[in-house]
């Protein structure tokens, strides 16, 4: 099954861009956590270098990429500059990476078609410490000036449009057709948590007996889930599987 690896540039201590009462950090991981959820929608594999406002250091996001073996690496970013007339949406790949290129081409070009941009800043290449240190195909996406009042509104009101135009440009990559209809998932939750550590600890308990578990932010708890199925029953065996090891569980519903 293909596995994609969705990274929220910034985050915790280190909010990125600013511009128009906006944080790069939050747009970041706000669409990060939408486009994922579409490519749950579409049975794709997906891991997140964060899923909460937390920092990551620059190669340990790369690492994390390269452990997961992920079939392709995209960050997510917002661009900023000193004239607030600079906008639209550019997208990175590392230089010499023709599959990188590729992935990049398709993002752009989904993103610009879907109308969410009218300005089309183009592929470039960069030497980013994620793209270089990723193992796989890896594309960066400027999502639009945070600085310009006509990207913000789009980077705080549009991040739906942006998440589907984004997951799009991924699918594509894999030859996987897009589809519109709303998907429910029963996700399997482990734990819900106050403090954010206590959460990790069971989170990478879970991972060490070989579960994807992942950390959400939700309704002022960090929730650990483990695993998303379209069919109920696939949850429930799995809900089954680690009531039987003595954990806490419940099936939530998105």
């Amino acid at each position: 099954m293909v596995k994609v690896f969705l990274d929220a540039g910034h985050g915790g201590h280190d909010p990125g861009a600013l511009g128009n009462d906006l944080r790069e950090k939050d747009i970041n991981l706000s669409v990060a956590l939408k486009v994922g959820n579409i490519l749950i929608n579409h049975s794709v594999n997906v891991n997140y270098s964060r899923t909460t406002d937390v920092f990551v250091e620059l190669a340990e996001r790369a690492r994390k990429a390269n452990n997961y073996n992920a079939d392709i690496f995209v960050s997510l970013h917002c661009n900023a500059f000193d004239n607030p007339s600079a906008k639209g949406v550019e997208t990175y790949s590392y230089p010499g990476s023709s599959n990188g290129a590729k992935l990049a081409k398709l993002l752009q070009s989904s993103i610009v078609s879907s109308g969410v941009y009218t300005v089309d800043r183009g592929t470039k290449t960069a030497n980013f410490a994620v793209l270089r240190l990723t193992n796989m195909p890896a594309a960066l996406v400027e999502m639009g000036f945070i600085t310009n009042g006509e990207d913000a509104n789009i980077l705080k009101n549009r991040q739906e449009d942006l998440a589907i135009a984004i997951a799009k440009g991924i699918l594509s990559y894999f030859g996987i057709p897009y589809k519109d209809s709303v998907t429910t998932l029963y996700k399997v939750q482990v734990g819900a948590f106050s403090v954010k550590s206590n959460a990790d600890n069971l989170a990478n308990e879970l991972k060490s007996k070989g579960y994807d578990a992942i950390v959400i932010y939700q309704g002022g708890y960090y929730k650990v889930q483990v695993g998303a199925f379209k069919v109920r029953s696939n949850a429930e065996a799995l809900a089954n599987e680690l009531k039987a090891q003595g954990y806490d569980v419940i099936i939530v519903v998105v």
